[in-house]
């Protein structure tokens, strides 16, 4: 949001035409002019009008819950000048009003706390001018554009019963410095960080491992929507779970494996990649650019394992289930992707992952800034880390005290290859953040073998303990065997967390 361009004028005195009679026996139309105080002109970024805000802004003054004056145009001014991050934000991601979910709005909030004024050094606003002054006028203008212009459609609100919105909200207490009550208010759920954001970094391992942790340590009190505990018999209802539960480790595997885009995880073809998965290969589209295309990338052997028993063990029987109690009618229903919708086997809105990936998060208790584009930050740094020793292995004289630009292109149009990025050399800040990470191994040709073992023995480790602290054994007796598998877990992790 660098461009600082105003998108709104006020036009003060501005006449307009006004009915006085209209006489029916001869037609005949008598009519007047009018002279507003003033209307505002609100443009998008490119200069075309914006018609969505300029009706709401003539709305609001029609409703007189603003002012307008012909000095300064009045208080509707503040409404034109907050609701201009919003459409700017939109411009930029060519997304439309009514198509905005939670993700945009995290997205923005975040834009907007990390920006910067011309110094580069300030922060352009505070995070009580966001939470006090731009946010709410974001709420009212897609709360007037779901009531005026979309009635059937859950743009915005607190999600109830078989009502589930896009940009989700929450009821909140609202109070006054002096603490007094204001009664409630529909806010945005994105929490503002305490300063200014920093860019995204690769993500730590030792937030991977909580993650983990996290869902073996809740697969015991996972349950279901009321909807299911109804038509479901007791059986069905461990094995329902039991599916939700490896649909999550699947989140988390290919997040982790592959550095896909929050959007390709939930568009990642099923019947493709039933061939791809034994030779230890996935199929994933490509989201960065207009048009979506597929790339082919290589993965772990013990990664293609777990979903290809994801895939024809627990996806399958999810499917039959559904056809059991007719929540679909044949298997010709269901959408042609890896990951489905646990009541319907269509496709997961993106946006719902994103808020299964949030509410982990929150579970896991991680207060550090947490996404699932983290993760294609850490495949990336991995990438060009793999690509750095094999280079390196091919040319013995060779580390990261003589490698030229030559040699970084090389490597960096290899990694592009894999991640899709249309130009390597955007790719340039992963060289010090591999290099950093480089540093931890006395050997660094072993990195390859020695990252993918550790990683498999951390998650044995964690999938292990989870087991074990089901079993009815007392807490003295499983304390040394945790004990033990905690210090295996520990020996395992020669990584540095920067």
């Amino acid at each position: 949001m660098k461009n600082k361009s105003q998108l709104y004028t006020f036009i003060s005195d501005m006449e307009f035409p006004s009915i006085l009679r209209f006489d029916e026996s001869s037609g005949e139309v008598l009519t007047n002019k009018d002279i507003s105080k003033g209307i505002y002109h609100f443009r998008w970024p490119d200069g075309t009008t914006c018609f969505p805000v300029e009706m709401y802004l003539a709305h609001l003054v029609s409703e007189g819950a603003v002012t307008i004056t012909r000095e300064d145009g009045g208080t509707v001014g503040t409404y034109a000048s907050a609701l201009s991050h919003l459409v700017r934000y939109c411009y930029k991601k060519n997304v439309e009003f009514w198509d905005l979910t939670t993700v945009h709005i995290d997205e923005l909030v975040s834009e907007l706390v990390a920006e910067k004024k011309s110094d580069g050094l300030t922060r352009a606003r505070n995070n009580d001018t966001i939470r006090l002054i731009i946010l709410p006028k974001f709420v009212a203008f897609l709360k007037w554009l779901q009531a005026e212009h979309f009635p059937t459609q859950y743009i915005i609100g607190v999600d109830r019963p078989k009502q589930r919105y896009q940009v989700k909200l929450k009821i909140i207490q609202k109070r006054g410095r002096e603490g007094r009550n204001f009664g409630p208010s529909e806010v945005f759920l994105t929490r503002l960080p305490t300063s200014a954001t920093k860019p995204k970094t690769a993500i730590a391992v030792s937030v991977i491992k909580r993650l983990w942790d996290t869902l073996n340590y809740e697969k015991g009190v996972m349950r279901l929507n009321d909807h299911l505990l109804q038509l479901f018999d007791k059986e069905d209802q461990e094995a329902h779970l039991d599916y939700m539960y490896h649909r999550r480790r699947i989140q988390l595997e290919l997040l982790e494996a592959t550095g896909l885009r929050p959007i390709e995880l939930v568009r990642i073809p099923y019947s493709s990649n039933v061939e791809h998965i034994e030779n230890a290969k996935i199929e994933i589209p490509t989201y960065k650019r207009e048009e979506a295309r597929f790339r082919i990338i290589p993965i772990e052997r013990s990664v293609a394992m777990r979903i290809e028993i994801f895939m024809s063990v627990h996806r399958d029987k999810f499917i039959k289930r559904l056809i059991k109690y007719e929540l679909i009618s044949s298997e010709s229903e269901v959408d042609d992707f890896i990951y489905l919708n646990s009541e319907t086997a269509k496709s997961v809105k993106q946006s719902a992952a994103y808020m299964d990936f949030k509410r982990l998060s929150l579970r896991a208790g991680i207060v550090t800034k947490t996404c699932q584009s983290m993760f294609r930050h850490r495949f990336v740094t991995n990438m060009v880390k793999l690509h750095l020793v094999s280079f390196m292995d091919k040319n013995p004289l060779k580390s990261n005290h003589n490698f030229n630009d030559k040699d970084y292109e090389t490597i960096l149009k290899k990694v592009a290859s894999f991640t899709d990025h249309k130009d390597h050399k955007s790719l340039n800040e992963y060289i010090d953040l591999a290099w950093e990470e480089l540093d931890v191994f006395e050997y660094a040709y072993q990195m390859k073998n020695l990252h993918s073992r550790f990683s498999a023995i951390s998650k044995l480790v964690s999938d292990t303990r989870a087991q074990i602290k089901g079993l009815n054994y007392s807490e003295a007796d499983l304390k040394p065997i945790i004990k033990n598998l905690n210090a295996i877990e520990e020996e395992s992790n020669l990584l540095v967390d920067k």
